[in-house]
């Protein structure tokens, strides 16, 4: 599928550089540069670059082998793409170039993001084939350089899907339902517990213009790694991991239906906003026992609440202009505050001894509690500093990062943001 849908995502920008070519131009130069012609096309540069600072004030992990994010700079994405439109179709195709920058020598980045066409028949019909990401949660949706906080929310970093290859229909009925459903190669091109083909559809609707609800599904099959003599296996998991990059729960082995369902609702109102998602996911372990025998499935359950509030008075929308740049004004400054909730367990009987064992029949109950708050400023536009303050507290003292201490680890972030526009 890749090999029939890359060449035509690079075959449309030569056209319509092409088309650009022999037709009156226009050119806009700014921190960004598209090259436009009213009416029929634009194409243009786009991307973002990311330098983020971590610091884990009192974790102590017992293992020797649990590392930590990286406790310094880190540059955790450099994005350059192009994108455009030509009369019906538009398309995207950016690339990764984090980890040509990154101060790790060991770090191993998908250098390819989205890279997809998108055909219009009309508002309430579109078709997109490509690299893109599966719809699940909306905070996974979010692209990075927009989200709230330095870091996506726990069920989105632990339970939602990734990009892959498929095929995804969209649009808006009428000015109060939204909708995405598709077929996919997998749940995550690049990721080692990937799924095999899943579909997925996601559902919002709005009563109102500053208020909307929603609801996600997907589902799709993993296959285990095969045993036998000489083979080793890898366990094909979800993972569940603290803000600090702390693993608190481990992979286990899984064989069958991986299934998500979200619910999702937000309201708008000049510049505060309020959202609240639900995640769940559940993972067959088909023939995943110590003697093959069939294991009860693990169970994901996360849920993320936030409030933000651009104290300057700009309107919360998906980026953010000041009213009065610096130089005019103090630029625009926003206070945001989370809470995030995320624990793994198996659907069977509470019976007999719970383990941390990836192949362990009653699974040991892991779960992850953090408050974040933090603050964003944009002096100018294209140009975003962020500081945050996370504070994690762990359901068991057993596998917390120190032995026996459950709560109270403390992790400060903060990161640097340029965008073209």
């Amino acid at each position: 599928m890749r090999g029939r849908i890359l060449p035509p995502l690079l075959a449309m920008a030569v056209f319509l550089g092409c088309q650009a070519a022999s037709a009156e131009e226009v050119w806009k130069f700014g921190p960004g540069l598209k090259w436009k012609k009213k009416g029929e096309f634009e194409i243009g540069l786009s991307g973002y670059g990311q330098l983020d600072f971590g610091s884990f004030l009192n974790w102590e992990p017992g293992d020797p082998e649990q590392g930590l994010a990286n406790d310094d700079f880190d540059v955790p994405r450099l994005r350059i793409g192009i994108d455009g439109e030509w009369r019906r179709l538009s398309f995207e195709f950016q690339g990764e170039f984090g980890d040509l920058v990154n101060f790790e020598e060991d770090v191993d980045v998908d250098r390819l993001r989205d890279a997809w066409l998108d055909l219009r028949f009309a508002k309430a019909l579109r078709l997109r084939v490509g690299n893109q990401k599966v719809p699940v949660s909306p905070e996974w949706l979010t692209s990075a350089r927009r989200i709230d906080l330095v870091l996506r929310s726990l069920i989105a970093g632990s339970l939602a899907p990734n990009r892959d290859w498929g095929v995804l229909f969209h649009g808006d009925i009428g000015t109060w339902i939204e909708y995405q459903a598709g077929v996919f190669e997998g749940d995550g091109r690049a990721r080692r517990e990937r799924a095999e083909t899943t579909a997925a559809v996601r559902v919002v609707i709005r009563p109102a213009e500053s208020l909307a609800f929603g609801a996600s599904f997907s589902q799709g099959d993993v296959a285990a790694d095969p045993e036998g003599p000489g083979a080793q296996p890898e366990p094909k998991g979800i993972e569940g991991q603290a803000f600090s990059g702390f693993e608190f729960f481990h992979r286990k082995f899984v064989n069958g239906q991986r299934r998500r369902i979200g619910a999702e609702v937000s309201w708008v109102g000049g510049p505060v906003a309020l959202k609240s998602e639900f995640l769940r996911m559940r993972e067959e372990r088909l023939g995943q026992g110590a003697t093959f025998e069939d294991l009860p499935a693990l169970v994901g359950t996360g849920w993320a609440v936030s409030a933000t509030w651009l104290v300057t008075g700009e309107k919360k929308k998906t980026g953010i202009t000041p009213r009065r740049p610096l130089g005019r004004g103090p630029g625009a400054l926003e206070l945001a505050v989370r809470y995030d909730d995320l624990r793994f367990d198996d659907d069977g009987p509470a019976a007999g001894f719970a383990g941390v064992g990836d192949r362990s029949r009653n699974v040991r109950p892991a779960q992850d509690q953090a408050v974040t708050g933090g603050l964003s400023w944009w002096p100018i536009g294209g140009v975003r500093l962020m500081t945050d303050i996370v504070i994690e507290r762990f359901l068991d003292p057993l596998v917390a990062p120190k032995p026996g201490r459950q709560g109270n680890y403390v992790t400060l972030l903060a990161r640097l943001q340029l965008e073209l526009p």
